[in-house]
């Protein structure tokens, strides 16, 4: 009982919850939208449905290796850059950060410039590496 009463310890309680609960709200709302694929999807999305890849990694995330045939538009350059890409808004779009965390900020962006489907892959290039797929230096 005593446990419970303690302030300090229902303050580390709070943040505990808190913390957790802001590290997995990125996650259960992609998917909740549908908007995490995994590698293999992703795959799958390309073969299939002629999906376009966009890396918004930075240019030096960039170099040290990208997936093959993606475009490179860096998460800070998005506001004006996605028209720059040249991409068919009428295919699937998948986005790829280090380890799929920044991609969800720029899925809204690719959304409000017109782009229908959007989705992005879950754990990013990390995941694909694990998955051990090549990428292009």
């Amino acid at each position: 009982m005593d446990f419970i009463t303690n302030t300090n310890n229902l303050l580390l309680l709070a943040t505990l919850l808190t913390s957790g609960v802001a590290l997995a709200l990125p996650q259960i709302l992609g998917r909740l939208n549908k908007q995490l694929l995994s590698v293999h999807t992703a795959i799958q999305w390309v073969n299939q449905r002629n999906a376009q890849i966009v890396d918004i990694r930075t240019d030096q995330e960039y170099k040290t290796g990208h997936i093959a045939n993606s475009k490179h538009l860096p998460l800070a350059e998005l506001d004006g850059g996605i028209p720059k890409l040249r991409l068919d808004a009428r295919k699937p779009v998948i986005l790829v950060c280090l380890s799929g965390s920044r991609a969800n900020t720029a899925a809204r962006k690719f959304k409000k410039a017109g782009f229908d489907e959007v989705a992005c892959m879950e754990g990013g290039v990390s995941a694909w590496n694990q998955a051990g797929l090549p990428l292009v230096k």
